[in-house]
């Protein structure tokens, strides 16, 4: 809390006044903030008190009902015995032998065991010696008289003893001896036991001082109270505080003034073999006692802190005010952007160090500020380059799709001409266009990096040489990458980026399982499948094209490899991997009807093998040109669903499917396609939607589209879409891509493909 006060230099005895001054409110705020503390612990404290006794007065009130419970069910089978053992008949000597026996036997510290006729003289007791045994008389009691009158166990009023020495203060039990002929009292029985040999009673006077046990009857007249009890037994309770009134019965604890007038924390409970409540009260007096004596402690801790932190404090800043002063202007000054400033503080001491690393911080960030401004000026270069790209891709988006609707409607004006028509070679011209102005759409593309997906034959030596330098610099310098290209041509299917990214995704995995480097081997080969061969991606015997990668990390239990490939399951620590890598890569191979397994030794490394069906040779040329004609497409059948908000290229697409022989139904975004999905009386065979509409994705269409008709067939069709994003939609809903500006055979045999792969699924 102690702040640090620059103080203009002058005289001595003027700095020390005004540092004494200065110090004043720091002082006041660290003193004020210990006496806040402590008041804070003083309440904290006093509640976990108030808590504490509560919960030990309410535990004493439980334990002195259960044994006073105990104490009256073991009286009551004690009296039984002792009503069946004795006769009232014999003489009371031979009666006092048996009860002397029994006195000295019982487990209860009973003051005495005693027979009495029915009008209350003695028949026999255990402490009644001969020649005093007229003085023995219990007619008068109301125990007795209840005996004799209910004929049942009777429990009496505390009282003092007549027979006693010291006349001590006990409470008597009575049972009626009753003659089984003629069903009337013979004698009774009874015990009588000192109020401070109960269990309770002891327990009670251990508490604090002023604590207090108290029993009460239902009627609320106190039976017994362990303080002043010739003053209070007998007499009516009455509550002086609203908080005591439900003590009547149940059990609980509360806070209220007791009847002496002391402001107690009470627990009760009532009895279950008399009509009796147990108060157990501590004085609050006791709580607060000790929560003062805390509450002093802190506040003599805190004048003590504040008093060194003032003492500590005043010789601190005397010996530091000036250095600091002249650092301070420094400050400012560098503040103010004179950057040659610098510090001329020369001392040895910790100021000394301070001046010096504030002069190397100066120079580091006059150094920094020079690296930030090349930085910043590169930065913006980055940012007008992305700017310039995502401003290429949104252009490449809409001239596809002009360029789509111009090949569609070209295309469909060459079906309705005749074939010696002279107009057709202007219409070839057009389509001639149309091919070059989509090759300069797709280099724009390539250039924002939002390639779209387009499936060609493809040299997999060449894919590996493409991007061997990245593969380098990705496995790192403490990994070193050999590839191993095969001698033969091995040509595949596929999409170029997607065959990338399953490499690039395979080394990557691999250099991660390889923390302290090694060698990461990349081969391509084409291989025959044998029989038993794990790697089967086509019947035995025949030659397909194998892509392997193999790391000398540190291997996978057996455990979870068949999770390896679950998408989002991973093996790194939390925020270094999604799990998705190996997901992606096993989805694009199978997608191109391969086949991607592991194989794995721990701590010897691991093997993740590729298998595609390799491409015929002659396969290797150019696709074919947009000018492909609409004559030689086949006929299809079936009913489409088509969603796409460009009205141009939804309309153009909408008449080459028709004129093929579907069934379309034409949508203008994806809400209009499910209200056309729900509201059709037939199935569709095929959802063909653009991937990037406004207000609802086609991705997300799909999705819906799926959740109405599950085994629907879906092909997506797309100006350009962001690479990952559309990867992994094609990859998590296992659909294809077609790619604008597309022909009418491309669209027609893509369409037909999909419905065909639908219908030739296996039914789970």
């Amino acid at each position: 809390m102690l702040h640090l006060v620059i103080l203009k230099i002058g005289s001595p005895a003027g700095m020390r006044r005004r540092v004494r001054t200065r110090l004043l409110v720091p002082t006041l705020i660290v003193a004020a903030w210990f006496f806040a503390l402590a008041a804070y612990r003083a309440v904290q404290l006093r509640h976990a008190q108030e808590q504490l006794q509560l919960s030990n007065a309410l535990q004493l009130a439980n334990m002195s009902a259960r044994t006073i419970d105990a104490t009256i069910a073991e009286t009551h089978t004690l009296l039984v015995s002792i009503g069946e053992l004795l006769d009232p008949t014999r003489p009371s000597a031979a009666n006092d032998i048996v009860l002397q026996r029994i006195f000295r036997a019982a487990p209860v510290p009973y003051a005495n065991l005693w027979m009495a006729d029915t009008s209350g003289r003695s028949l026999g007791a255990a402490r009644v010696a001969d020649g005093k045994r007229s003085s023995f008389f219990v007619g008068d009691r109301k125990y007795f008289r209840d005996a004799m009158r209910l004929k049942r166990f009777s429990i009496g009023d505390v009282v003092r003893s007549r027979t006693l020495s010291g006349n001590p203060r006990v409470i008597a039990f009575a049972l009626p001896v009753i003659d089984s002929m003629t069903g009337r009292v013979i004698a009774v029985v009874g015990a009588s036991i000192e109020m401070d040999s109960l269990e309770a009673v002891r327990a009670a006077r251990s508490l604090p001082n002023g604590s207090v046990l108290t029993i009460m009857d239902s009627m609320r007249t106190i039976v017994y109270r362990t303080l002043d009890p010739d003053h209070w037994i007998g007499r009516t309770f009455k509550a002086r505080d609203d908080k005591l009134e439900d003590f009547a019965v149940g059990r609980g604890v509360g806070t209220g003034m007791s009847a002496d007038g002391t402001f107690r924390l009470t627990g009760f409970r009532t009895t279950e073999r008399a009509p009796w409540v147990l108060y157990v009260g501590i004085p609050a007096a006791y709580t607060l006692g000790v929560v003062q004596n805390q509450f002093v402690r802190d506040v003599m801790l805190g004048t003590l802190i504040t008093l060194l932190v003032l003492f500590f404090g005043y010789r601190f800043i005397l010996g530091v005010v000036a250095p600091i002063e002249s650092l301070t202007d420094d400050t400012r000054a560098i503040a103010a952007g004179n950057m040659s400033r610098r510090s001329i503080v020369q001392s040895n001491d910790e100021i000394g160090d301070l001046a010096r690393a504030f002069n190397q911080m100066a120079d580091t960030i006059a150094d920094r500020n020079s690296a930030l401004r090349a930085s910043q000026e590169q930065l913006l270069h980055v940012q007008k380059m992305d700017a310039l790209g995502s401003f290429a891709g949104g252009i490449a988006h809409d001239f596809n799709n002009y360029l789509a609707s111009i090949v569609a409607y070209t295309e469909l004006a060459d079906l309705s001409l005749e074939d010696e028509h002279p107009a057709r070679l202007d219409l070839r011209e057009v389509l001639a266009s149309s091919a070059r102005a989509a090759d300069l759409t797709r280099q724009i593309l390539v250039f924002s990096r939002k390639q779209v997906w387009g499936l060609r034959t493809l040299v997999m030596n060449e894919i590996v040489r493409g991007i061997e330098r990245m593969l380098i610099r990705l496995a790192g310098e403490h990994s070193q990458l050999r590839i191993r290209y095969s001698e033969d041509g091995v040509l595949v299917h596929a999409d170029h980026g997607q065959l990338e990214q399953v490499i690039v995704n395979l080394v990557a995995n691999a250099r991660d399982a390889m923390p302290d480097g090694g060698t990461i081997t990349l081969s391509m080969a084409c291989v025959t499948l044998k029989d038993g061969d794990k790697h089967l991606a086509a019947p035995a015997g025949a030659t397909v094209a194998q892509l392997s990668v193999t790391d000398e990390g540190t291997g996978i239990e057996s455990e979870i490899l068949d999770r390896i490939f679950d998408p989002f399951f991973s093996t790194k620590e939390r925020g270094r991997g999604t799990g998705l890598g190996l997901a992606i890569a096993y989805s694009i191979i199978e997608q191109r009807g391969g086949r991607l397994s592991v194989d794995s030794t721990l701590r010897v490394g691991t093997t993740f093998t590729a298998t595609l069906p390799l491409a015929a040779a002659c396969e290797a040329a150019a696709p074919p040109a947009v000018t492909s004609s609409l004559r030689v497409v086949s006929s299809g059948m079936g009913r489409i669903l088509l969603a796409e908000d460009d009205a141009a290229v939804r309309s153009s697409c909408e008449r080459m499917l028709v004129h093929a022989g579907y069934s379309v139904i034409a949508a203008a975004d994806g809400p209009s396609a499910l209200h056309q999905m729900r509201s059709a009386s037939e199935r569709f065979d095929l959802l063909l939607t653009d991937v990037v509409m406004p207000g609802m994705s086609g991705s997300e269409l799909a999705r819906r589209v799926k959740d109405l008709q599950p085994d629907i067939a879906v092909l997506f069709m797309s100006g350009y879409a962001d690479d990952v994003l559309l990867q992994d939609e094609l990859a998590a809903q296992a659909v294809t891509c077609i790619a604008k500006p597309f022909t009418v055979r491309a669209l027609c045999d893509a369409v037909g493909t999909a419905i065909a792969q639908r219908q030739t699924v296996p039914e789970r």
